[in-house]
């Protein structure tokens, strides 16, 4: 079962008008999240990045956050699922004109069986490449997949890493970038990347163990990196071995990436979880 609309529905009956401005413009924005042991993992940090989207794009969001946790714990009910894979879609709806948002927008809530990656990603790496294609409005998270799914159709890698002008690797297609470097953590900080919440929670185990550095990595410094690993809900912190066929360190999963990968995991498990202060996303209370 699926929500779209205000409606429960099938899946086969999970339908939205050929005049979304999905459709016709690719206008919408969306947020993804998971479950742990049948919890969301930080639903309320996840509204408000979605809400912050959403307001970029000149919308609002169609209903409170108490009524979208509503509907996604009732999904994961109807579709008897313990972990699940929670996707919370606002689009820009019909329009008259077929341009310009004018009636209410499209909510869509999917709540899915959860689909872990391969154990060999942690436990060996993954390999990635980079792409100087760019995204719009990269500080929201807008369903205009078109960069990474231009970019990655070219390779088999399971990620592209996206390049700006000045040559700085900013953030991967679908997850943040961090390196080590000499035992110094190190992520870009700026507004052409996407605040992750995984990102986010890595950054608060990472603060007491080692120096953290809120920048880029150039491209040029890449075989200077000792370890590199990226974070997303589905990835966790999954290690990078390679970029481009560049062997990151000695090409193996670090000791520091799997400090970290450690800690996710036991933060994962604990009964609750502090709430974390993404600042972007609280300048719109």
């Amino acid at each position: 079962m699926y929500y779209v609309n205000g409606r429960y529905v099938k899946k086969e009956d999970a339908l939205i008008s050929v005049l979304d401005l999905s459709v016709l413009r690719g206008f919408g924005v969306f947020d993804y999240l998971r479950t742990y042991q049948g919890r969301p993992f930080h639903l309320e940090e996840h509204l408000m990045r979605l809400r912050y989207s959403v307001e970029q794009l000149g919308m609002e969001l169609p209903l409170s956050f108490a009524e979208i946790e509503t509907i996604v714990l009732r999904l994961k009910e109807l579709n008897s699922l313990y972990e699940a894979s929670i996707k919370i879609i606002v689009t820009g709806g019909i329009s008259d004109d077929q341009f310009i948002p004018h009636q209410k927008p499209t909510l869509i809530i999917l709540v899915s069986p959860l689909k872990a990656y391969a154990q060999e990603c942690f436990t060996q790496g993954i390999d990635v490449i980079t792409t100087q294609l760019s995204r719009s409005l990269p500080m929201s998270k807008t369903i205009q997949y078109t960069p990474a799914i231009v970019a990655l159709q070219k390779s088999r890698a399971k990620e592209a890493l996206y390049l700006n002008t000045q040559g700085e690797i900013l953030e991967a297609t679908t997850s943040n970038f961090f390196a080590f470097k000499q035992k110094t953590l190190y992520t870009c900080n700026s507004e052409e990347i996407l605040m992750g919440i995984t990102r986010e929670v890595v950054l608060q185990l990472a603060t007491p163990l080692f120096p953290l550095e809120l920048r880029s990595i150039r491209y040029e410094e890449l075989p200077e990196i000792d370890e590199a690993f990226i974070t997303a809900s589905n990835k966790e912190v999954m290690p990078v071995i390679s970029i481009d066929g560049i062997p990151i360190g000695n090409g193996q999963v670090g000791p520091l990436t799997e400090q970290l990968m450690c800690l996710f995991h036991s933060y994962t498990k604990q009964e609750s979880w502090p709430f974390l202060n993404i600042s972007r996303y609280a300048l719109n209370p």
